[in-house]
């Protein structure tokens, strides 16, 4: 009897073990704890874009990162939920007691998941709501007044103007106090900002002015001679050491709405370089953005005393002069046809807006496209009465140029033309501006 016990016991005490490990065996792994009494002072609220969040609790370290992870509703039986997860915070602050963050821009409305990242492995902090931040999926026309033509009193400014509808928008400003001289003016799809040329230290850099936050950021320390972009992407020309000269890209890292839908390219081509043509200097380009199309980028070289040169440079190639011309500006520009080949690719109108002092058959503005040789056609494709101050493309509009007109009366005039229609439009602008560009 006393074996049976004995037996007995011991096979209970067996079971007993044996759940003991099963149980182990079905536990989730604890998550890190790095710090102690770890938590957001915000947790469970709503907030703003911008909105900063208070991370509290002790045994933070200065490599400590936060990674934000985004999730909502998309009303997609297939996909239910939206998701942007591994995205690093904005630090603003960081001791041993806690981290200041600042919520980003440009996300949708999200449940927020506040990650502490120590090592390559995640502590949950705590959780917040984001209201949405999506920037305008719609475009909007603007306006850049700088230091060119600036009249005495009036302040130099970007000034929202127009959206896609022709309609006068939520009109507002920003001051340029910070680069009076800001020009050549492109926006990027869905980054909500305009990005220009304007000089530091005596070189020329490209800066970024942020509609979200309403701050500078320069896009390269490379001196840039030319900017060009074709709505998804911004590239300049520039040089290291003032003698050869390259494309780049320098939209690459700008945060848009859109970021979890694009992929990114994951290894960047190298970039050639090639010296300018003879006669041309780098100081004589950058005063228009380039028009870029599938195989090259025009950009124009102010020679001054109403000399001007068309250029062509070639991603592969290197530059090409064209004959020099008389004339008051040269304002390069290209727009996406409305027609699709037998692939449903688009192919690039673009030439060169050849702006007169004294009118021509009647007009100051005459239009010249590129043919596929690289030439400039013998006879304009358009021509307008007025000078042109800039032109700008709308990439919902294909076949469209803006182009804004130096006015004789009070206040300039803007214009689209339909390249398959062949005719102007007046648009709805009565602002008088240097330069216009579409952004969204």
């Amino acid at each position: 009897m006393k074996n049976k016990n004995f037996f007995r016991m011991l096979f209970v005490a067996f079971l007993a073990v044996a759940g003991l490990a099963a149980c182990h065996d079905d536990k989730e792994p604890d998550m890190p704890v790095f710090v102690e009494n770890a938590g957001i002072l915000e947790n469970g609220q709503t907030l703003s874009p911008g909105a900063i969040v208070h991370l509290e609790g002790g045994g933070y370290l200065e490599t400590d990162d936060v990674i934000l992870n985004f999730f909502w509703e998309t009303g997609d039986n297939l996909t239910p939920e939206g998701a942007i997860k591994g995205y690093y915070a904005k630090v603003i602050a960081k001791s041993y007691d806690g981290m200041t963050i600042q919520m980003p821009y440009r996300k949708p409305a999200s449940r927020v998941e506040v990650n502490l990242m120590r090592n390559g492995k995640l502590m949950n902090i705590g959780n917040v709501n984001l209201t949405d931040g999506l920037t305008p999926k719609e475009f909007n026309l603007y306006g850049v007044y700088n230091a060119a033509k600036v009249m005495l009193g009036d302040e130099r400014q970007i000034t929202r103007w127009l959206n896609g509808d022709n309609d006068i928008s939520d009109l507002k400003s920003w001051t340029l106090n910070m680069h009076p001289d800001f020009h050549s003016a492109l926006g990027v799809y869905r980054a909500y900002g305009i990005c220009g040329l304007s000089k530091e230290n005596d070189n020329q850099y490209p800066f970024f002015f942020d509609l979200c936050t309403e701050e500078w950021s320069k896009l390269s320390d490379m001196n840039t001679i030319a900017l060009y972009g074709n709505g998804n992407a911004i590239g300049a020309i520039q040089s290291d050491d003032g003698k050869s000269y390259g494309a780049n890209s320098i939209s690459g890292d700008l945060e848009r709405s859109d970021d979890y839908l694009v992929s990114r390219a994951s290894s960047p081509q190298p970039t050639l370089r090639f010296a300018l043509p003879d006669g041309v200097e780098a100081g004589q380009f950058g005063e228009f953005p380039g028009a870029y199309t599938s195989r090259i980028v025009l950009l124009s070289a102010n020679k001054g005393n109403g000399k001007w040169v068309p250029v062509l440079f070639s991603f592969n190639q290197g530059f090409k002069a064209l004959d020099e011309m008389d004339a008051e500006w040269l304002i390069p520009f290209s727009v996406r046809s409305v027609a699709k080949d037998e692939l449903g690719n688009t192919r690039w109108i673009s030439g060169f807006i050849v702006v007169r002092d004294k009118s021509e058959s009647g007009c100051r503005s005459l239009f010249y496209t590129v043919d596929e040789n690289g030439a400039l056609t013998k006879e304009p494709i358009a021509q307008y009465p007025n000078k042109a101050l800039s032109a700008a493309a709308n990439h919902d509009r294909p076949g469209t140029l803006t182009v804004h007109f130096e006015a004789y009366r009070a206040g300039n005039v803007t214009e689209e033309y339909s390249f398959e229609k062949q005719e102007w439009t007046s648009v709805n602008v009565f602002g008088t501006f240097d330069e216009i560009v579409w952004i969204n």
